[in-house]
């Protein structure tokens, strides 16, 4: 579809966002034209103020407290704040068992651009078979961090997930830079459509029910990259909701977009931060640099924290980590031709593809010590897209279709790694 023009930006008839991943390769009429903005662009940088590395945890954002952590640097904060959600918790937290025990679900949502049309899916129908859980976790990367507060919300905001992925198309997200200004630009594209999007799905009343479900304990956690200092840093969804600083919205926009933001295609989002009283800023890119998707047992011993909040529970506790991979496991062969734009673009699409699948190896062995039944669902192999062009509006309807058609019929649940085998354990569990 052509993309418009706007303040500077040019139509571009055919772009091709590899897979949806991380790289678009523009088709340029001569590799002499690509050579000269690559030389261009290095020799122009636009100004910041960046944040000292040796001050990092001094950083605040504004009047808000205890609303973000950076689980490499220090992960004790973190580890404390998950521990904090168990201590006076609602029982609508879990699932209380015929013989008294307690389940509690925890649900990952992965990156993958409009390959998110297949998670939104698999929520709606997931709902309509009628055994979604309400999830105690629910984190987000990238597309799942604009799923993620949707799904924390439960069932009753599908409609918008169905609308946010299905009723859009490339120039809702995106438009291209013109060629002639990349070499004072920071990315390849603008994401002023993005930004209208999450503000359409994220008001007021949005963070007033995400901050009503936080008090009763349950946590929603994105993730972005602090691309400065080389960090994932895990963002309080719930924290900022609650909190009663006017900016909380703003903030909660901004996280969303950084955690979608890929790096050199959507320019990064500069987050404002104070250290004695002077202003810094730090830049935050698509959360993805660091993990596909990402869950809240590897840095706590999840059974020791239920215990230690609920002293006079003596009953069995039971937990289950749901992962939606919102994009494809299996090999998808397919000559490339001979030149940097093509094998560029292959080559980063396959490492992205696999850092997706050693995250669901990590989610898994952190799924084993903390004796966590592990699923995840992805796009099925062997699937045959209409179009590679990001964010076709017909090709998300059909992924979005194909979700929900097997969250209907019963989500064929995996639980092992691609490759990775158990005698103890079967590979496919097909259930809720």
């Amino acid at each position: 579809m052509p993309l418009r023009r706007k303040r500077g930006f040019v139509n571009l008839r055919h772009f091709d966002l590899n897979e949806g991943k991380a790289v678009t390769m523009l088709r340029l009429s001569r590799v002499a034209a690509l050579s000269l903005v690559i030389v261009l662009s290095g020799c122009s940088t636009l100004l910041r103020d960046p944040a000292p590395s040796a001050r990092m945890a001094d950083a605040r954002i504004g009047e808000f407290t205890s609303i973000r952590y950076t689980p490499l640097a220090d992960s004790k904060p973190v580890a404390d704040a998950i521990r904090q959600a168990f201590v006076g918790e609602t029982p609508d937290n879990y699932e209380t068992l015929p013989d008294g025990g307690r389940r509690y679900d925890y649900l990952a949502v992965s990156g993958g651009g409009s390959d998110g049309a297949f998670g939104a899916g698999l929520l709606n129908g997931w709902s309509a078979h009628g055994d979604r859980p309400k999830f105690k976790f629910v984190t987000g990367v990238s597309t799942g961090s604009l799923i993620a507060p949707l799904a924390f919300l439960g069932s009753d905001y599908d409609a918008k997930l169905k609308e946010a992925y299905t009723t859009i198309d490339a120039a809702h997200v995106f438009v291209l830079r013109d060629m002639i200004m990349l070499p004072w630009a920071e990315a390849l594209a603008d994401t002023a459509p993005l930004r209208q999007i999450v503000a359409k799905y994220v008001s007021e009343d949005v963070l007033d029910a995400i901050a009503a479900e936080h008090a009763k304990g349950r946590r929603l956690y994105v993730a972005t990259t602090n691309l400065d200092e080389e960090q994932p840093v895990i963002w309080d969804m719930g924290a900022i909701a609650s909190s009663k600083n006017p900016g909380r919205l703003a903030l909660f926009r901004e996280i969303l977009v950084a955690s979608s933001s890929i790096p050199a295609f959507f320019p990064p989002v500069l987050m404002k931060v104070t250290i004695d009283g002077k202003i810094y800023d730090e830049m935050h890119v698509d959360g993805g640099v660091f993990f596909q998707a990402f869950g809240v047992g590897a840095v706590v011993d999840l059974p020791a924290a239920i215990r230690d909040a609920n002293p006079d529970f003596s009953g069995q506790i039971e937990q289950r980590l749901y992962v939606i991979r919102n994009g494809r496991i299996d090999a998808v062969p397919s000559p490339v031709a001979r030149g940097l734009g093509s094998i560029s673009a292959r080559a980063i699409a396959t490492l992205i593809k696999v850092s997706g699948i050693n995250d669901l190896y990590r989610l898994y062995l952190g799924s084993l010590q903390d004796d966590v039944e592990f699923r995840y669902v992805t796009i099925p192999r062997g699937d045959q897209p209409l179009t590679t062009e990001e964010f076709n509006k017909e090709e998300m309807n059909r992924k979005f279709e194909m979700g929900r058609k097997m969250g209907i019929e019963g989500i064929p649940w995996q639980s092992t790694p691609p490759g990775y085998s158990t005698p103890e354990a079967p590979t496919t569990v097909t259930s809720g």
